[in-house]
Parts: C-alpha cells; sequence; structure tokens
C-alpha cells in the first residue's frame, strides 16, 4: 500500500486546528519577532557571491542565543537569491536548541510565507516545536501537509508525534496512532520508535503493556538493545516489582545482551528501595567482576538509601569509597548525607557537609538550602533556618515551594504565627502557588497555636474562592475545634461534609472520635463508631487505641477491657501510650486488678515481666 495520502489517525487530524488560519495558539504581537515585517518592507538585498555564502555558514554555526539568530533569520530572508532550505533548518534547528519553541513555529510559517521550498525535515523540526510547546494537535496539523506536498513522513516524523502525545498523557492516543503505523506501514519500524513507545507506557505506569511490546520486539525484526531493557527493568524497579526486573536482567544474556551500568544502576535502586542489602552487595560485587564499574548515581542511589534507613555514618563510608575509586561526590551526594544527618537530628554535621561543599567546589542548590532548613525547623532552631533562607536570594537561588512549605511549618511551629502568614504573602507574591502542604501547615499552624477561629477563616475563604478542598483540611480543623472544646462546631462540620461532595473516611472518623473521647462524651464516640461501620469503613488500630484510652481515662475499665478484646481479635494491638497509661493507673485507685489483668492480657512479654517484678 502507498504511504502517500493515507487517511492517517483522522480522529486527531480532523481535530486539528489549521496553524495558518484560526486557532487559540496565538503567539503575542509584541514578541521578539515583531519587528520583521517591519525590516522586509525596507527592502531585500542580493547576496550572491561564495564568501557571502560562506560568511553565512559561518553565522549558522555561531548563534549563542535568540537576538543572534533572529537577526540571522532577518539577514537570510533578505537575500537573494534565498539561502538554501537546509540552511533554514539549521537555523530553525537552533532556535529549538534554544527551547524558545514559539519562537521556531513563527519562523516556520515565516519561512512558508516568504516562498522557501520546505521539505520534510523542516515540517519535522516545526511538528516537534508544537509537541514540545504541547500542543500535539498542531502537530498533526502539519502532519497533513505532508500529504499535500507529496512528501512520505518518516520514522523521525511519528517517533515526535508519538512522544507529543505521551507527554500531553495521551496514552491511548498514542498506542492507537502506533498500531496504526504498525498496520498501515506507515514507516520503518526502528529502535527508537519502539523504545518511544516503550518510555511513554513505562512513564505512564503501563508496565504489563510496555513488557508485552518487548516481547513483540524479540520475535520480530527490530530487536531490543541494551536501552529498551534497561528502560523497562527501571520501570519495574521503580514499581516495585524488583523480581521481575530480575527475571528481565537474567534474560539478557541468552539474547546477547550485555547489562551496562546503568542497568545495574536501576537494579541496586529497585534493591536499595526494598532494603535488600544483601543482593545490593552481590549486584556491586557481579559489577566489579565484570569490570563494569558504578558511577556516581549508582553511588549516590546507595548513599540516598542508607540515609533514609537511618544508617548515615555508612553512607559516609559510601561516599568515602566513592572517592577512593575517583569517582567525585556532586551535589546529589552531598545532599542525601545532609538528610540523612537532619533526619537523625544531627544538626551540626550535616552543617559542617553544606558549609565543606564550596570548598570542593559545589555550589549547594535548592534542595540543598531546603534540606538544611528543614531540618532546623524540625529541631526548633527556627532562627537558623530563617538566616539560611534569607541567605538564598544572595547566592542566585530562589526558595521554591518545599522551601517555604517547610520554613512555614517551623515557624508556626516555634510558635511564631504574624511571621509565619507573613511568609505566606511572601509566597505569593513570589509567583508560587499554594499546594495541600501549604494549607495544611496553614491550618494545622493556626488550631496548634489556638487562633482556630482565624483557620475556621481561612478554610472559609478557599470555600468561597472555588479552591479543590481536600479533606484533610477539615479533619485539621474539626481536631482543632475538638481541642478547644469546641465540639458543636466540630459536630457541624463532621455531619456537613457529605453536602460538600467530600466522603469521611477512616481519619476524619478517627478525629471524631477521639474529640468525644478527650471530652468525656464516650457514649457519642461509641455512636459515631456504629456510624463508621454502617458508612461501610473499618475501625483501625487508632480508632480501638482512642476509644480505649477515653474509657480508661474515664475510669470505665471494664469497658475499655471489652474494647481491648474487640481489638486484639481483629488483629491489632495497644501502642505504647495507652500501656503507658495502664501503667500510669496502676495503684492509684480501687480497680486496680482490673488494670493488671488488661496488661497481662494484652502487654507484650517484656511489659508483663516488668509489671510483676
Amino acid at each position: 500500500m502507498s504511504k502517500k495520502g493515507l487517511n492517517l489517525a483522522p480522529n486527531v487530524l480532523i481535530s486539528s486546528p489549521n496553524i495558518y488560519g484560526s486557532g487559540n495558539f496565538n503567539i503575542n504581537c509584541r514578541s521578539p519577532l515583531h519587528f520583521l515585517s517591519v525590516f522586509r518592507c525596507l527592502g531585500t538585498k542580493s547576496v550572491a557571491n561564495c564568501n557571502s555564502r560562506e560568511k553565512l555558514k559561518l553565522e549558522l554555526g555561531n548563534i549563542n542565543g535568540l537576538d543572534d539568530a533572529l537577526s540571522l533569520y532577518e539577514t537570510m530572508a533578505e537575500t537573494r537569491p534565498l539561502p538554501s532550505v537546509n540552511q533554514f533548518n539549521q537555523l530553525l534547528s537552533r532556535v529549538v536548541n534554544l527551547k524558545q519553541y514559539p519562537v521556531a513555529i513563527r519562523l516556520f510559517k515565516d519561512v512558508c510565507r516568504i516562498g522557501v521550498s520546505v521539505n520534510e525535515y523542516t515540517m519535522t523540526i516545526a511538528i516537534n516545536s508544537f509537541c514540545l510547546s504541547s500542543r500535539v494537535d498542531y502537530g498533526f496539523s502539519v502532519l497533513a501537509l505532508f500529504f499535500k506536498r507529496c512528501f512520505v513522513p518518516n520514522s523521525v516524523t511519528f517517533n515526535t508525534l508519538l512522544k507529543g502525545l505521551f507527554r500531553e498523557d495521551r496514552v491511548t492516543e498514542a498506542q492507537e496512532l502506533f498500531r496504526k503505523i504498525v498496520r498501515e506501514g506507515l514507516c520503518d519500524l526502528d529502535v527508537v520508535t519502539y523504545g518511544t513507545v516503550i518510555d511513554g507506557l513505562c512513564k505512564a505506569g503501563n508496565t504489563a503493556v510496555a513488557v508485552e511490546l518487548l516481547r513483540v520486539m524479540e520475535k520480530g525484526e527490530c530487536k531490543p538493545n541494551i536501552h529498551i531493557y534497561t528502560m523497562i527493568i527501571d520501570c519495574l524497579c521503580k514499581n516495585g516489582m524488583i523480581d521481575s526486573a530480575l527475571k528481565l536482567f537474567d534474560e539478557m544474556p541468552e539474547k546477547s545482551i550485555t547489562p551496562d551500568v546503568f542497568t545495574y544502576s536501576a537494579l541496586v535502586h529497585g534493591l536499595c528501595d526494598l532494603s535488600r542489602w544483601r543482593e545490593v552487595k552481590m549486584l556491586l560485587k557481579e559489577m566489579s567482576d565484570c569490570k563494569i564499574y558504578p558511577n556516581v548515581v549508582t553511588f549516590n542511589t546507595v548513599v540516598d538509601a542508607l540515609c533514609k534507613e537511618g544508617l548515615v555514618d555508612e553512607a559516609d563510608d559510601v561516599v568515602h569509597i566513592m572517592k577512593q575509586k575517583n569517582v567525585v561526590p556532586n551535589v546529589v551526594s552531598y545532599n542525601a548525607l545532609m538528610d540523612g544527618y537532619c533526619l537523625q537530628g544531627r544538626m551540626n554535621e550535616a552543617r559542617n557537609i553544606f558549609d565543606s561543599m564550596s570548598s570542593k567546589n559545589i555550589a549547594p542548590n535548592v534542595r540543598s538550602y531546603t534540606i538544611l532548613i528543614n531540618g532546623y525547623c524540625k529541631k526548633t532552631m527556627t532562627d537558623d533556618a530563617v538566616h539560611l533562607f534569607r541567605e538564598m536570594p544572595n547566592r542566585g537561588l530562589k526558595p521554591n515551594l518545599v522551601t517555604y512549605n517547610s520554613l512555614l511549618h517551623g515557624l508556626f511551629r516555634g510558635g511564631r504565627c504574624s511571621c509565619a502568614l507573613k511568609l505566606f504573602d511572601e509566597l505569593q507574591a513570589a509567583g508560587l502557588k499554594p499546594d495541600f502542604y501549604t494549607y495544611c501547615n496553614l491550618l494545622d499552624g493556626l488550631c496548634s497555636n489556638g487562633d482556630v477561629e482565624e483557620a475556621l477563616s481561612l478554610l472559609n475563604a478557599l470555600e468561597n474562592k472555588g479552591e479543590h478542598l481536600h479533606i484533610g483540611y477539615y479533619g485539621i480543623i474539626i481536631d482543632g475545634l475538638c481541642k478547644a472544646k469546641k465540639l458543636d462546631a466540630a459536630r457541624d462540620i463532621f455531619n456537613d461534609l457529605p453536602c460538600k461532595g467530600l466522603k469521611r473516611n477512616v481519619v476524619i472518623y478517627n478525629i471524631m472520635i477521639n474529640g468525644c473521647c478527650q471530652n468525656e462524651l464516650l457514649e457519642e464516640a461509641k455512636d459515631i463508631l456504629l456510624k463508621m461501620e454502617r458508612d461501610s469503613l473499618s475501625p483501625d488500630g487508632v480508632t480501638y487505641n482512642c476509644i480505649v484510652q477515653g474509657n480508661l481515662k474515664s475510669g470505665k475499665y471494664e469497658d475499655a477491657a471489652q474494647f481491648l478484646e474487640e481489638m486484639v481479635s481483629k488483629g491489632f494491638s495497644p501502642d505504647s501510650s495507652t500501656f503507658s497509661l495502664m501503667l500510669d493507673l496502676l495503684g492509684t485507685n480501687e480497680h486496680e486488678p482490673t488494670i493488671f489483668k488488661m496488661i497481662q492480657t494484652f502487654a507484650p512479654t517484656s511489659l508483663k515481666t516488668k509489671t510483676m517484678s
């Protein structure tokens, strides 16, 4: 079947706008290109000699920025005869490399307008520019020009469109396009095409389909290479399917595919995530035996995983091994170490790492500052956190939303509400959009500092703005009202949640049950528990611990014992605070035998022994 004139992806093409007609992809008329028509009115110049042609070739290789590109384009557009299409292609490619996609699109339109005979390469550049601008629909409009001009799109063109669809999460349409390419033989399928589809599927979480496509490749003429296998192994590891990844890894030698450092690094990452340290060690030894040496990514993966496991000293040892192996630690390595020390509250050591980076010619980045600010906030060293935050602009760094959220949390935790609210205003003035964690910090911070009314006002303001409201916001407010002994208001909000289109979850029920227990409303707590079960929600360990503690504090020891029995029968255990409360009650009242029996029945062996002694 001929590839020319095919009705390709009609569902996409029909809805695609005409790039020369009306559409909503508009470039501001005052863009850097607005002067082109003005200059063009001044006339054209004839440049026919070889020296000028050589000069143009030289200038195309020396474009350092958008201004250079636009100036050169103006010269080219005024030249008569016009430079070749290949030279215009070079210029357009350079503009795309500068990530000036809207400008590249405008230049493409102008190139067509001035009469340059564009070719497949020119149109593919335009398609790529639209795709990188998240407007793959316009890319399909350009594809229609291929058939209009009797050009046959090649695999590069289709790969670009496939990538554009995946970039916009239009996974089903990408799969449909790929099937059409295969079914109708629209282009020769190469490993890049398969790789584009497999990469898109992996990023969309469709691992099973990606593996299916790998199996198709293995049976076909276009065999998978190391990059395809690594892509899928990495995806399997990131989805916690490490055993499937290892099985695929073991198949590689049978297919004459030799794993590289990236394949091993993906597996190391997957094993580290699951704390399978013995296998990590074996894999690193296997790498060494195969003379495949870990790179900075491999080492950083191990360092980060060790730090998250609380093994920061061991992680520090790995950094020293990196240096011995002539692998230079980078900012990611030191950030991981800092984070490890901060997680353990070892702020002096974390600060030493931070300060030492500059002596190693490594500039701390936004994440470096955020890690240390967060660490200081958790240790209530708010002044140090604020000082670091204010230092960032002096280093040419802009705090991101995570940085602001960390400092907001620290300021509220330190009781500095007015400073926190000013920081929130600063966050918005910086052009950042508050997220779920920002609002949680604000609501929780205000409630924790006794300003529940202000928190309520904020929640009302969010409702009035039509913001997407998370059930977690209401949980914070209900908890704050319960702690402020404003049970009526808490109850009203709790009961009104379904009217707001929000489904009450176990966490919300637990907050309300705990509020009732803390305010000695035990019967109401039991009613809410029954209501929870009617809503098809099963109580969890938190639910039972709240009710048991509430009954113990109110002297309802028999009821507490009944709930403990029910709790254990459902596979939950009393937590440390429940046991601590029982121990505190021993010897303080006449019901000591009942409490003692509860401890003997439900406590761990170590606690029973301690109680008897």
